[in-house]
């Protein structure tokens, strides 16, 4: 009996062990966030931002109910659109300091004194009236997938929040709806499986699925 109740014990504090608040994955995610405010994001990337903290307020929720383990799944992803949401606010910045330097350029040029004309040669002259040589075009992106094939330990959450699915966890029920021939329980698909990929979605699909993933309790979402 004794011997029993030692091994209960250590079961108990294994299983404890195993169940600790995700305070790195945390902080991380904390500072993400911080570091992409710092860059103007909520201004030049609100709707990456936004969801970004979206994703910090479901994983703070799921860590106050002790919920850890799904707490791990969303954090990577509050930092990620942090991260994402940072890179395109500071690639705004750059695009708007190089718009005031070509403005200050123009205007230098506007101010300088007036040259006399040059009199053009015969090699100017045909080379004035030479057809221009277009710039060669960049390749077209391929067309977003209609079909995915899910990998192991992947979620719907996870599928929908790819970016050549649709770049947003919310998403997630177009891809429960679209494969309920072979999804029963929107928790649980399987390695192997090929998910058909609605496309040519209206905006008010995409709203009404948000709004159904957000008032789910399946996958955490914190509410706007």
């Amino acid at each position: 009996m004794a011997g029993y109740s030692l091994l209960l014990v250590g079961l108990l504090l294994l299983a404890g062990g195993c169940a600790k608040p995700p305070s790195l994955q945390l902080q991380a995610a904390r500072t993400a966030i911080e570091e992409a405010r710092a860059a103007e994001a909520p201004v030049l990337a609100p709707t990456e931002y936004r969801s970004a903290q979206e994703a910090l307020r479901s994983a703070e929720e799921l860590i106050q109910q002790k919920k850890y383990r799904m707490a791990e799944e969303v954090l990577p992803f509050a930092e990620d659109y942090a991260r994402r949401a940072m890179r395109i606010a500071e690639q705004e910045q750059a695009n708007r300091e190089l718009q005031t330097i070509r403005a200050q350029e123009i205007l230098r040029s506007q101010q300088l004194p007036e040259e006399k004309p040059i009199r053009p040669t015969p090699q100017t002259k045909r080379a004035i009236t030479a057809r221009p040589v277009p710039p060669p075009q960049p390749p077209k992106p391929p067309p977003p997938p209609l079909y995915y094939r899910v990998r192991e330990g992947e979620t719907l959450w996870t599928i929908a929040a790819r970016r050549e699915i649709y770049g947003d966890a919310l998403l997630w029920p177009l891809l429960y709806q679209a494969n309920r021939d072979q999804i029963r329980d929107p928790r649980q698909i399987h390695g192997g499986q090929t998910l058909n990929i609605p496309r040519e979605l209206k905006e008010s699909e995409k709203r009404a699925a948000r709004e159904k993933a957000r008032r789910s309790k399946i996958f955490p979402a914190a509410a706007e």
